[in-house]
């Protein structure tokens, strides 16, 4: 009888250990999705890129690329995890669509400025370029929670 008391003391303890474990894994998953904000901020600091190339104030692309680069770095730094899994795929097809689209955006505003005006067509190509970014961002991260199962639970 004594021994029935340790084998389910020791289940139980087994139980709760790997519950914790299970915890920490999903709390380490958790932390692997990509926030809305950084979405976001990435999405407007592209969008501003365009407007500035639009114009024709490319002095200032530094200053952007700058707070990209301090954006990039503190998401690495709050991060802390990674996921081993890379989508290159969906890297490469992000690029051919962006890169592509830039350009198009910052002739295409320098080709309407005379109907929409020297601030309207810049903006309305930042805007186009923004929500561009940011579709694709929502995209990356409904594909990492899918591929980690953070909402599931598993």
């Amino acid at each position: 009888m004594v021994e029935k008391e340790i084998q389910n003391e020791s289940r139980e303890m087994l139980q709760e250990s790997l519950d914790s474990i299970e915890k920490m894994e999903q709390a380490a998953l958790k932390r692997v999705v990509p926030p809305l904000w950084f979405g976001a901020s990435i999405a407007l600091l592209a969008g501003a890129l365009v407007a500035l190339s639009a114009a024709g104030l490319r002095e200032y692309h530094v200053y952007i690329i700058l707070l990209m680069v301090l954006v990039l770095v503190g998401k690495s730094k709050n991060l802390g995890v990674s996921v081993r899994k890379n989508h290159s795929k969906l890297t490469v097809i992000a690029l051919c669509i962006l890169i592509p689209l830039f350009f198009m955006l910052v002739a295409g505003a320098q080709a309407i400025s005379g109907m929409l005006g020297n601030v309207w067509a810049p903006l309305s190509a930042g805007g186009i370029l923004s929500a561009a970014v940011f579709v694709l961002s929502l995209f990356e991260r409904r594909c990492t929670i899918i591929r980690v199962g953070v909402e599931q639970g598993e």
